[in-house]
């Protein structure tokens, strides 16, 4: 985080498909701990978010203080369930709508979640004691 703010960044899906979840892990982590702020264009699956959580609790210490994240997920209407068939039948995999926010807790403070909305609060302060 610099004085002026913080870092937001915005990870579109092709930049995290290619990679295996310890390496998105490991990308994600590597960003948050430099305090900044990421939205990625991907909802993250139940496991992905407990290794996440994991991986985040394993690494904390007086310089990392752990993670906040939330996630928008598109509803299930009759239009996604067909599409999630759909890719599961034939590509053997789930689209991945949504997105994900994730950053350090020194900076991220949680306001509101719900299935269609987030709000977050971007701590611009320095707290390291």
């Amino acid at each position: 985080m610099s004085d002026d703010g913080v870092t937001i960044e915005f990870l579109s899906r092709d930049k995290l498909s290619g990679h295996e979840l310890d390496d998105k892990l490991d990308l994600v982590l590597e960003k948050v701990k430099d305090d900044a702020v990421l939205v990625l264009e991907e909802g993250w699956t139940p496991e992905e978010k407990r290794t996440l959580i994991t991986d985040a609790m394993e690494q904390v210490d007086d310089e990392f203080p752990g993670i906040e994240f939330m996630g928008l997920n598109s509803g299930q209407s009759r239009l996604d369930k067909a599409r999630n068939l759909v890719y599961d039948k034939l590509f053997d995999e789930k689209p991945r709508r949504g997105l994900t926010i994730v950053g350090n807790s020194r900076v991220m403070e949680k306001i509101k979640e719900e299935r269609d909305a987030v709000s977050f609060l971007a701590k611009l302060e320095n707290e390291k004691e």
